[in-house]
């Protein structure tokens, strides 16, 4: 029983932290990135996983899918067409995922991330 009250706290944590590596990141970067235009105002999203087991494959599958899906919502709108909207979103994108894998702190989720990153992407 205080094992159970022990991990509650910790994954409460552990998605507070998730949803504040999102939210500030993408805050950060997209002021950096939308305050010369001064357009649309970045925004922050929940990303929910506490029914998730992060340490089983499946569980950091998701997670990181959920991740990469806000990560992307976060930084706003993608356009391929303007090379240096594009590099900008790129980078928001990637610093916002970064941050929130870290924040969560979960060995699959990070393993996987790693992975992912390690793989060339094509431009397309």
């Amino acid at each position: 029983m205080s094992s159970t009250k022990t991990q509650f706290p910790s994954r409460l944590v552990g998605a507070l932290a998730a949803v504040a590596a999102v939210a500030a990141t993408a805050i950060g970067i997209a002021a950096g990135v939308q305050g010369e235009s001064g357009s649309a105002a970045p925004r922050s999203l929940r990303v929910a996983y506490t029914a998730l087991d992060l340490s089983q494959p499946m569980g950091a599958q998701l997670l990181y899918h959920r991740l990469q899906q806000a990560s992307s919502n976060a930084c706003g709108t993608l356009d391929p067409v303007d090379v240096g909207a594009y590099m900008a979103w790129q980078r928001c994108y990637d610093g916002t995922l970064q941050r929130a894998v870290l924040a969560v702190n979960a060995q699959q989720l990070l393993a996987l991330y790693r992975s992912d990153t390690a793989r060339p992407h094509s431009a397309g």
